[in-house]
């Protein structure tokens, strides 16, 4: 828990000036140990003021309307992987690209030998997932 502290301290230090990122979280966890490690990163981020979270308990079939996410977290219900989609961080302006390796630092925090946080530079199932969310409206840059 104090490193998931020390996270959210450097991303206050690295946003200065920046809106919210706008963060999708898909929580398909079905123990209570991933739950409530979740429920810590979730609060701990959001303590920053530099991460909103709108959070769905199913990956989304229907179009978005509202306004487009910067990131999604997918978590399914089995497997040793956080799906993390977000746009290649070689992309992003430099605070954006250190708050995502921000978030994605606390994320592997919180599930520390659970499950390893992977994304579109790592594999490619989060860059497909990131494209479907897009085509249905979720993602948009910052």
């Amino acid at each position: 828990m104090r490193k998931l502290t020390l996270w959210a301290v450097v991303l206050v230090l690295a946003l200065p000036g920046l809106a919210q990122i706008r963060v999708l979280v898909v929580d398909e966890t079905q123990t209570l140990e991933e739950s409530l490690r979740l429920v810590a990163a979730v609060r701990a981020l959001r303590a920053t003021g530099a991460f909103s979270f709108h959070a769905v308990s199913q990956f989304p079939t229907r179009r978005w309307t509202g306004e487009p996410f910067h990131v999604a977290v997918y978590i399914p219900a089995h497997g040793p992987y956080i799906w993390f989609c977000a746009p290649l961080e070689e992309l992003l302006p430099p605070p954006v690209a250190e708050a995502l390796a921000g978030l994605r630092g606390a994320l592997a925090q919180a599930f520390f030998s659970l499950r390893e946080v992977r994304g579109p530079g790592q594999d490619l199932y989060p860059l497909l997932l990131t494209l479907v969310l897009a085509a249905r409206g979720y993602m948009g840059g910052p």
